[in-house]
């Protein structure tokens, strides 16, 4: 076990005044996107410059090297090699341990059979679930020996019943091996159910947060973590399967239908899918548009896109948004699942 202390800490990102994760504890770090959530793991993971101290077990490591930390940092991104099967990835992350072949032989064994990915070995990332990936990431990590956990949204790109069920797979696994573990997250109800104590960052700046914040909150004051779009539409259909047809600057959508009446819907900035080329399916829930703005955060990308008159926001990853090769003006195609969609008025 090992305990994980910020003093002084900051860059242009984030500014942490002092923070501390007792040992064994899972500790949340809440906030909406680019809040610093990102590069406050950047930073204790030994992956960004900044001013101030880390201390790990007391001990600062502000000139230890990234790999020497032992700090396990499981990235949105996730950052499986696509080239190797999964036990390939594995053998890379015990490439530094000083431990015998027969060892890690044992050690994926114990490891895939906790995670339940056994059947994975011989396979490679692309032909994974989004569960099985996740769970990929954090075999490799744990692979690793590390002293801490690092988790950066861990379950944002899960659907809802997935990443429910993950969330309290690994908060049993966590308790099992009493691992260390900070986690960032935009999404209260899942810093509720995960975490020992919860901490809140807003503009970069990290607040002490304690259960008063659980208490006072109660799903009330939720919206600051993320804000959806909120778009309009008209010429709403209802039909008999329990969805409604509706018109939108992008077209006709298909929407869930709760036998109310509604001008609007709304869709999360995470949930919208975009490309460079017309998607892949039929022609449901799809639009054309093109990219008005584009700003960096710590942790991804939004982009501004025009549909007609209506404007998108949606959040990438930076690894997504360079693979895209687009730019600023450029058109972008994208679609919307069913759902993610929530009527309103």
């Amino acid at each position: 076990m090992a305990c994980i202390r910020l003093k002084g800490v900051k860059n242009r990102f984030v500014r942490v005044d002092d923070f501390s994760a007792a040992d064994g504890c899972i500790c949340a770090v809440v906030g909406p996107s680019g809040a610093g959530k990102t590069s406050m793991l950047r930073i204790i993971a030994g992956l960004s410059d900044h001013e101030g101290s880390v201390f790990i077990n007391e001990k600062e490591i502000n000139h230890t090297r990234a790999y020497e930390r032992k700090a396990g940092f499981v990235s949105q991104d996730l950052h499986l090699f696509p080239h190797l099967t999964l036990e390939g990835n594995l053998n890379l992350a015990m490439h530094s341990l000083d431990i015998k072949r027969a060892v890690k032989v044992n050690k994926i064994k114990e490891l895939t059979g906790l995670l339940r990915i056994s059947h994975l070995m011989g396979r490679k990332p692309d032909t994974f679930s989004g569960g099985e990936k996740q769970r990929a990431a954090l075999a490799r990590v744990l692979a690793s020996e590390p002293e801490v956990l690092l988790l950066d949204e861990p379950f944002s790109k899960l659907d809802f019943r997935t990443a429910r069920y993950l969330r309290q797979e690994f908060r049993n696994l966590q308790k099992k091996l009493s691992l260390t573990t900070i986690i960032v997250t935009h999404d209260i109800q899942e810093a509720r159910e995960l975490a020992d104590c919860i901490w809140v960052m807003q503009d970069g700046v990290l607040a002490s947060s304690t259960s008063s914040f659980t208490a006072e909150s109660n799903g009330k004051n939720d919206s600051f973590l993320e804000i959806p779009n909120v778009v309009c539409c008209n010429g709403v259909e209802c039909l008999d399967n329990g969805l409604a047809c509706a018109q939108w600057a992008g077209g006709s959508l298909l929407l869930p239908y709760e036998n109310k009446k509604f001008s609007k819907f709304t869709v999360s900035r995470r949930k919208i899918m975009i490309g460079a080329e017309p998607p892949d399916g039929p022609p449901i829930n799809r639009f054309k548009g093109e990219i008005e703005n584009i700003k960096d955060t710590d942790d991804g990308i939004i982009l501004s896109i025009r549909i007609d008159n209506t404007m998108l926001m949606v959040e990438l990853s930076c690894d997504y948004w360079e693979r895209m090769g687009l730019t600023q003006g450029e058109t972008v195609h994208g679609y919307m699942r069913l759902r993610d969609l929530r009527c309103c008025n």
